[in-house]
């Protein structure tokens, strides 16, 4: 199968770089940015150097991480076998006595089909509708903060918090009344891209599919760390009874090979579950590139440019994606070892963790935000993931598009979304229940079977928009990073959405 790539872009037909003139042209500011001189570079050196980026032959890049990558699942599965044969030996998951019986599955599968059926359809409204959607999604935000401090008022009676939601519902509408001249923006490119995934609607499949292989991953790891912890504990751990004026106590004791091995197995399933995130993302960003860069040229698209931008994001991107992983997964790592520190009972060891804890969080938002447009350079041009991170952080703050993704409303209208359906799957669980499942309930379960049920179903029906959702942003941040590398190619694909930029933040595409 022979995968497109992205060659150089035809040059503007009018030279309006080169007219002094067309400066005039700009209409008057409204998103509060002041329009500034060109780059050096848009006066031939940059656009002279972006054919040198396009390779016909990708080589493969830091080999080294897919290397390590694969090393460290050698050893998730020696643990596995050990932990699954301890379970299926001690017959583990044979209990009676469980709720996960037979009859609960239905209402799961129902969740996630009208999950589904649910996300297909906002996804419909996006497009249709896609600014009286921003405004009640912005609205809707507005409101939960206001809803939450009132239920904890009147019902929880913690007044603290209520206080605290009614702080942010003020804080969150004072921000609504300044972004208001940014919501026709958003909405011009939230229609954009939704067009884009349904004229592409592998992307989407490539997402479900990441989902199935993601829960499937949970489970298997779930399932390994218990046995492992069941099978290596007593090999590692030591009990001993005293006897003290209160009466007998028993200590038990854990050598810190113990500790390492679930160290070992929590780190595992960070970085496994962060490439398998990542190579959904690279896949579609290659897709929407692919429609960025080759619509309405003479070499197109192809018939299968999921299928191509999957091969590419699974053979010469997999190294960068395994590096990037891999510094989200020791970030998070190192915060769940630094959360149980911050339980002990030494208060100073505690606040020291909790700090370092705070600042590794604040690094890891800073990374992941970063790395989603980083990954973007990974599958348009087949970089090394830090070129692509170098490169990205150059060319965003050159062109200016850090003002556009500032300015960028349609995260709101996502999440909101989804969690909009995962409170209509999860309400849909709690009517099954109590009309369904009767039986299973007891005077002293029941409060607590409710609520297990009920969390499970919003993350189903939440997990189904998320994928639509996911797909959706990557398109996004694909085409931030392509506009700021040519955004004549977004005048000939997406005139309107050119038009909308060019009159807000015109110097994003001075030179054009």
């Amino acid at each position: 199968m022979s995968q497109p790539y992205y060659p150089p872009p035809p040059p503007p037909t009018q030279p309006y770089y080169s007219q002094p003139a067309q400066q005039q042209y700009y209409p008057p500011q409204t998103g509060g940015y002041s329009p500034v001189p060109p780059p050096a570079y848009e006066q031939g050196s940059f656009r002279g150097s972006i054919a040198e980026k396009w390779n016909p032959k990708p080589k493969y890049q830091d080999l080294w991480a897919i290397l390590l990558f694969l090393a460290h699942l050698v050893g998730f599965v020696i643990l596995s076998y050990f932990g699954l044969k301890f379970l299926i030996s001690q017959r583990a998951l044979e209990r009676n006595d469980s709720f996960f019986r037979p009859e609960i599955i239905p209402p799961f599968i129902i969740s996630g089909v009208i999950g589904l059926i649910l996300s297909v359809a906002y996804m419909f409204f996006m497009q249709r509708f896609p600014l009286p959607l921003i405004k009640v999604t912005l609205y809707l935000s507005i409101a939960m903060y206001f809803v939450a401090a009132l239920v904890f008022f009147f019902f929880a009676r913690n007044f603290i918090l209520a206080i605290i939601f009614v702080v942010f519902g003020i804080l969150y509408l004072i921000a609504a009344f300044s972004w208001r001249n940014r919501i026709p923006f958003a909405a011009v490119m939230l229609e954009t891209v939704v067009s884009i995934t349904r004229k592409y609607y592998g992307i989407v499949v490539m997402g479900f599919i990441g989902l199935v292989i993601q829960v499937g991953w949970s489970v298997l790891w779930i399932l390994s760390l218990i046995g492992a912890y069941e099978y290596f504990r007593p090999q590692f751990c030591t009990t001993t009874n005293s006897i003290t004026a209160t009466g007998n106590t028993t200590r038990t004791s854990c050598s810190i090979s113990l500790y390492l091995i679930l160290v070992y197995l929590l780190f595992s399933f960070y970085w496994t579950s962060q490439v398998i995130k990542t190579i959904v993302h690279v896949t579609a960003s290659g897709v929407y590139a692919t429609y960025y860069f080759l619509e309405g040229t003479t070499q197109g698209t192809g018939t299968t440019p999921t299928l191509s931008s999957f091969k590419r994001a699974t053979t010469t991107s997999i190294g960068s994606i395994c590096f990037g992983s891999l510094i989200i997964a020791l970030l998070n790592t190192a915060r769940a070892v630094l959360r149980t520190f911050a339980d002990s009972d030494d208060g100073a060891c505690g606040f020291l963790a909790c700090c370092i804890a705070c600042l590794l969080a604040w690094i890891e938002s800073l990374v992941e935000y970063f790395n989603f447009y980083a990954y973007v350079q990974v599958a348009i041009y087949g970089k090394s993931y830090c070129q692509a991170a170098k490169d990205t952080w150059t060319l965003i703050k050159d062109r200016g598009v850090e003002a556009i993704i500032n300015d960028d409303l349609i995260g709101n209208v996502l999440t909101m979304g989804s969690l909009l359906i995962g409170v209509l799957c999860g309400l849909l669980g709690f009517l099954y229940i109590n009309y369904f499942l009767k039986p299973l309930l007891t005077d002293q379960n029941n409060t607590t079977l409710i609520i297990i049920f009920v969390i499970i179903c919003f993350a189903i029906g939440f997990m189904m928009c998320v994928v639509i959702t996911d797909a959706i942003t990557s398109g996004v941040s694909t085409t931030f990073v392509a506009l700021a590398e040519d955004p004549d190619a977004l005048r000939r694909t997406k005139p309107v959405l050119f038009e909308k930029i060019r009159q807000q933040w015109p110097r994003v595409v001075q030179g054009i």
